[in-house]
This record gives C-alpha cells, sequence and structure tokens, in this order.
C-alpha cells in the first residue's frame, strides 16, 4: 500500500506539493490577502446539524469560508474543494469542504495568545488541508471510482485511515478529525470515507473497518466466573474524561474501566458483546448507571474494545471474574 499520509511532519513537503497543483499556491496567498484577522467560524458552528446520515444534509457555510471562496477565482472550475481557515479550543484549525460539507478538519497545537495573535491563514492545518483538498480535486477531475474509497486500519501506521485505490489519503487522529467528531477516531474515521464516497462518486457507504484489530478474547482464560448476568450496556467519556471518579481515582476514557452499581471497587468483569461476541474485561472503578435499567457503564475504550461505540447501548453479558 502506498503511504501519502498527510502530518506534522511533512508541512515543507506539503508546501513543495502545494505549489505544484496549478492555481493552488496563487489561492492560499489570496487566503492571505482576504481573510479577516478572526477568521474563526468553528465547525462546532454547524453543530446542530449533527450529521447521522452526511450523505443527505445541506450545511451552513460560516462566513469566513465564503470569504475563502471568493478568493478561488485562480482555482479549476472543476475544483470541489473549499478551505475555511479558523480557531477551535485555542488552536488553529482549517476544515475541508468538498461541495460545501463539511469533510474533515486539521488541528494545529494548541498555541499561546501571541502564537494565536500572529497566526496565518498559510498556518501548518490549512497547508495540510489545502493539500489534501488538491488531491481530492485531481482525482475527481480524472474521474476515478468513488468505490475504491475506504476506510480502514493501517497496520504499518498503526492507525485508522481513509484510502482511495489503496492509496492512504488521510489518517486520521488527535490532530485530523471529523468536523462533528463522534470522539470515536474509529467511527470519525467511517464516516469521513463514506461522505467522501457520496460527494466524490455517489457510492454506497461502507458499513465496516476494513483490517480492523479485533481485541484479544479472553474467553480461554483459565479464571473462575463467580456469577453472571445480562442485560443493557451503556457507555460514558467526553465530559467526564479527567473528572475523580466514585473510586478515587481519575476517571481515564480510554482505560478499560466501568460504573456499576454494587460491585466493589476493583472488580474484574468480563462483558460480551451479545450481538457481535466481542468481549472485553473491565475494572470497575465507579457507580452508576442509574438510569435506562442499564446494568453497567463502560469507558469509552471499553466500549469501542466491543463495538459498541456507534449504538450507544446493547445487550450484553456480564461476568464476575474471581480473584
Amino acid at each position: 500500500m502506498k503511504h501519502q499520509v498527510i502530518s506534522s511532519v511533512t508541512a515543507t513537503v506539503l508546501m513543495s506539493a502545494i505549489s505544484t497543483v496549478p492555481g493552488l499556491a496563487q489561492q492560499i496567498e489570496g487566503w492571505q490577502q482576504s481573510a479577516p484577522d478572526d477568521a474563526a467560524a468553528s465547525p462546532r458552528d454547524v453543530e446542530a446539524l449533527q450529521l447521522s446520515d452526511a450523505e443527505t444534509q445541506d450545511f451552513f457555510i460560516p462566513q469566513s469560508t465564503q470569504v475563502l471562496a471568493s478568493s478561488q477565482t485562480a482555482a479549476s472550475a472543476s475544483d470541489i474543494s473549499l478551505v475555511n481557515a479558523h480557531t477551535l479550543d485555542g488552536r488553529q484549525a482549517a476544515t475541508l469542504y468538498i461541495s460545501n460539507i463539511p469533510v474533515l478538519t486539521f488541528l494545529g497545537p494548541v498555541a499561546s495568545s501571541e502564537a494565536k495573535a500572529a497566526a496565518s491563514p498559510e498556518s501548518e492545518p490549512v497547508m495540510q488541508a489545502a493539500a489534501v483538498g488538491a488531491h481530492l480535486n485531481q482525482l475527481y477531475a480524472d474521474g476515478f471510482d468513488a468505490e475504491t474509497i475506504d476506510a480502514r486500519w493501517d497496520d504499518d501506521l498503526e492507525n485508522y485511515v481513509v484510502t482511495a485505490a489503496d492509496d492512504v489519503l488521510v489518517a486520521l487522529g488527535d490532530t485530523v478529525i471529523l468536523p462533528d467528531t463522534t470522539q470515536d477516531v474509529a467511527e470519525d474515521t467511517l464516516q469521513v470515507a463514506n461522505r467522501l464516497r457520496r460527494l466524490l462518486g455517489d457510492a454506497d457507504p461502507v458499513v465496516e473497518i476494513a483490517n480492523r484489530p479485533r481485541p484479544s478474547q479472553p474467553v480461554g482464560e483459565a479464571v473462575a466466573v463467580r456469577s453472571s448476568t445480562t442485560g443493557i450496556a451503556s457507555w460514558y467519556g467526553p465530559g467526564f474524561h479527567g473528572r475523580q471518579s466514585a473510586s478515587g481515582e481519575r476517571f481515564n476514557q480510554n482505560a478499560l474501566t466501568a460504573a456499576h452499581r454494587t460491585l466493589p471497587f476493583g472488580t474484574r468483569v468480563r462483558v460480551t458483546n451479545l450481538n457481535n461476541g466481542r468481549q472485553v474485561v473491565v475494572r470497575i472503578n465507579d457507580r452508576g448507571p442509574y438510569s435506562g435499567g442499564r446494568v453497567i457503564d463502560l469507558s469509552a475504550g471499553a466500549a469501542r474494545e466491543i463495538g459498541l461505540i456507534g449504538a450507544g447501548v446493547g445487550p450484553v453479558q456480564l461476568e464476575v471474574l474471581a480473584d
């Protein structure tokens, strides 16, 4: 598989690549002249639309994006990408729009007030977004098959990526996210791929991450099961990460932990998703859930292991393991 990953260490290469795309270097120069100092309409401005089905939604384009669009006169008339430079949670950011739909947001490092004041549209996130946009413009102009766009786990990169004809378009993670992020990098990757499949060729969506790593199955553990029950599980994470849990430890949404109403703190519980058979062993370190008749509240990391992030809730079997 060819690797064409857009990352923070390729800014110089990106600028070189940008200069080779007809009209793109002039476009970025035009942004520097036309973008307002506070060109910072956040992709969260459109969060209320909550893309449950991105392929059928129309989006409001922030004013700063309209300004950037007006400077695209040097670009090809066939170009379908547009970049909106803004700030997000104190970081320089750039959101890539394809046919006026936000597809990817690139984030820079957290900056000081002085650095934010000096920020300009040629910042690294803008260069990254523009380079990916230029690549997509070229693919679209060449009439490539959108059915080749896929979401997959890349073993070499150890990351979730979006590919086109087996070439890596972009890797998602801490600095590259879905504009209306689900807080789950795998789900974000799947949604990015499906938006591109629809926007670049009206292809049907894919439903699974290709080559997705599976958690180790602890079925064969030589551990006695003290008790077993079934019920509905939910998960939590965003908004609670870093807060103190009922056990006194700091909650880490990526750790394999869970909240239970009565089990002693430190109890290990094997959780099986009855919809797909996937399992994870969690440690009880919090109390809850207290609503909806649910039997356990998994951390985001544990829910991800058993494929529960997208559904939010699901039927599970709980096996309390002996010490």
